[in-house]
């Protein structure tokens, strides 16, 4: 899936943990690389504790490397 992905959830999981985003909503989580972002998620959030609990509902944008 990409690195941004990964960012995506990795700030998803920070943000609701420091109590930045409702966990009961989806939210639109956006990362990518240096060059800018380039990965769009919308996710159901959750805290670090129950991380599986955490749902990747859409891609919106991904990297398309040719």
């Amino acid at each position: 899936m990409g690195e941004g992905t990964k960012v995506c959830v990795e700030i998803t999981l920070m943000a609701a943990d420091a109590g930045l985003i409702p966990v009961d909503k989806d939210i639109v989580a956006i990362a990518g690389t240096g060059r800018g972002a380039d990965t769009a998620l919308r996710i159901k959030p959750a805290n670090t504790a129950r991380f599986f609990d955490l749902k990747i509902k859409e891609i919106l944008a991904k990297p398309c490397n040719f």
